[in-house]
């Protein structure tokens, strides 16, 4: 009896390290998220200066709260949560008065 417990431990913690190999983050992937949010943001915005898109970028990251808010948007889009990803682009601050 305790070799069949010890063999579904075993087993159980194997499957464990198998998912958890499964989850790490593909950087090419959240690199897509990340221009797929900044898409949405930029069309949101509607930007009025003519800028690059770094430029615009680099100027919207530079606030704390969009870096939060665009890290939101990410998780929101990891949990298929439509609502919480565009409530999170609505509140970035465009930054146009800069």
């Amino acid at each position: 009896m305790k070799v069949a417990h010890l063999f579904c431990l075993i087993l159980c913690l194997l499957f464990a390290v198998f998912v958890h190999a499964q989850e790490q983050p593909d950087p090419a992937k959240e690199a897509k998220l990340r221009q797929a949010v900044m898409k949405d943001i930029k069309k949101v915005c509607a930007p009025q200066r003519r800028q690059t898109d770094k430029e615009w970028q680099a100027m919207i990251m530079s606030s704390e709260v969009n870096r939060i808010l665009v890290k939101n948007a990410l998780l929101a889009v990891e949990r298929d949560n439509l609502d919480n990803y565009w409530e999170a682009v609505s509140k970035v601050d465009c930054m146009e008065d800069y």
